[in-house]
């Protein structure tokens, strides 16, 4: 009596099943979701919970016919006919670690003293660091969070000066040149936990907003009272998404 030959997958294909799997997990975990919700649903709900990047939903989308195919597709001689190449068992390798360990946005970005000034400070002292370092928005702190100072904050108030012909205040304290900026001008305060996903849905969505001076402050809790860590500004943005990449 004939019978069909015992089915095998190649190391490529288990390796594949397994971070499929793991991911799958991870999602039914999160979610508290039973096996009666689809993958294509899981994504949805994830996404929702926690922001997912759209190359990572389009990655999830197409591993997950590749899934079907091997799990439950054509075989031939006992294997199947969908096989993954050693590149695509990488990527979703990689994405595995992306979901569920995603990197953050402070360890990405290098990190440095953050400059900031103190709205008291005479306006020359912002001046002199947008000189030196080329600075475009510098965080305002007293004993708190005050505010964001941006070069278009000081331009504002320099045609201001310049209309009412009085002269440029240097001694002008940044509270006062603060007070020119506009809504929009300000900084999300952040916690340290910030994974690159998140900073990156933050800052585009602020920026499809009109906000686009958007700062993003990540402090140890991202309480106006904690030490600023680091700035994150969309002239990061290449650099947060360039982590995501799977190659």
């Amino acid at each position: 009596m004939w019978q069909a030959p015992p089915v095998t997958i190649t190391t490529a294909g288990a390796r594949f099943l397994a971070a499929f799997n793991d991911i799958e997990k991870h999602f039914r975990s999160t979610l508290r979701a039973d096996v009666a919700v689809g993958f294509a649903q899981l994504i949805r709900d994830y996404g929702q919970r926690r922001p997912l990047s759209h190359h990572q939903k389009n990655a999830l989308v197409a591993f997950a016919s590749l899934r079907n195919a091997i799990s439950h597709g054509t075989y031939y001689g006992g294997r199947p006919i969908a096989d993954p190449v050693e590149v695509v068992v990488q990527e979703i390798e990689h994405l595995r670690q992306q979901i569920i360990e995603p990197p953050l946005a402070l360890t990405v970005l290098k990190s440095g003293n953050v400059c900031r000034v103190h709205p008291d400070d005479p306006i020359s002292i912002a001046l002199e660091h947008v000189r030196a370092f080329g600075y475009s928005q510098l965080p305002v702190y007293d004993d708190a969070y005050v505010g964001v100072l941006t070069t278009n904050a000081i331009a504002r108030w320099l045609a201001d000066q310049l209309v009412k012909n009085t002269g440029i205040a240097e001694e002008e304290p940044v509270r006062q040149v603060l007070s020119f900026a506009e809504p929009g001008e300000d900084a999300a305060l952040v916690p340290r936990a910030i994974t690159v996903v998140e900073a990156i849905d933050r800052l585009s969505r602020s920026r499809l907003a009109g906000q686009l001076n958007t700062t993003l402050i990540i402090t140890q809790n991202g309480m106006r009272t904690d030490k600023p860590l680091r700035l994150v500004v969309p002239f990061d943005l290449p650099i947060l998404s360039k982590a995501l990449a799977f190659n």
